[in-house]
């Protein structure tokens, strides 16, 4: 435990989120077990992470190659557009099956304590494209886009869902939602069962 290559390495770990430094040294035991050829390989997949994993260009999802599954599906409801926090949140939602609409990844929320501000998310990739689809939309009543602000609910998420309220309000042709019951004050989406996010989605308002 005392070997200084094994706490740099430790410490590695430790810059990724929610890992403290006791599970980070049982990350790098349990790694010292496996076969050469296992290290090896995750090796090659982290050296190549950023080019092997792309950005989705409409939605910001991951992506191997291009749009993600969800805007390359000709399924989607393209007159919903969930607008959310992190990558991890749309993978809970999707896991559901009870949404079917779009999504927007903000990459993180306002948070002018931690130097988080507006400029710093794609809120602007946002509008510009809620614009597009919005004016894409046929022209009779009830056709307007929906962009349903599925930020945690907690003060940094509250206070993103604020902004974008301010931001889209009076744009014609683009309503929006906030969700509803069910997600408890200070909670996180991406920890949400199932039943949580049916009632948030369902009480959406």
């Amino acid at each position: 435990m005392t070997d200084s290559k094994f706490k740099k390495t430790v410490k590695m770990f430790q810059k990724l989120p929610g890992v403290g430094p006791r599970q980070a040294a049982r990350f790098v035991l349990a790694l010292l077990e496996k076969p050469e050829s296992e290290l090896q390989e995750l090796g090659t997949s982290l050296y190549n992470l950023k080019e092997d994993i792309k950005l989705c260009p409409e939605c910001f999802n991951l992506s191997d190659n291009g749009l993600c599954v969800v805007c390359s599906s000709h399924n989607r409801d393209k007159t919903k557009v969930l607008v959310i926090e992190k990558v991890t949140d749309l993978d809970s939602i999707e896991k559901t099956g009870l949404y079917k609409g779009l999504y927007h990844v903000l990459g993180g929320s306002i948070n002018p304590l931690d130097g988080v501000l507006p400029e710093h998310l794609r809120i602007e990739e946002l509008k510009q494209r809620a614009g597009k689809l919005a004016n894409g939309l046929p022209a009779q009543a009830g056709s307007d886009l929906e962009l349903i602000l599925a930020t945690n609910p907690n003060t940094a998420g509250e206070t993103t869902a604020l902004y974008l309220k301010d931001l889209f309000n009076g744009e014609k042709k683009i309503k929006l939602t906030r969700l509803g019951r069910g997600l408890a004050s200070g909670s996180h989406l991406e920890y949400a069962d199932e039943m949580t996010i049916r009632n948030a989605l369902d009480s959406r308002k």
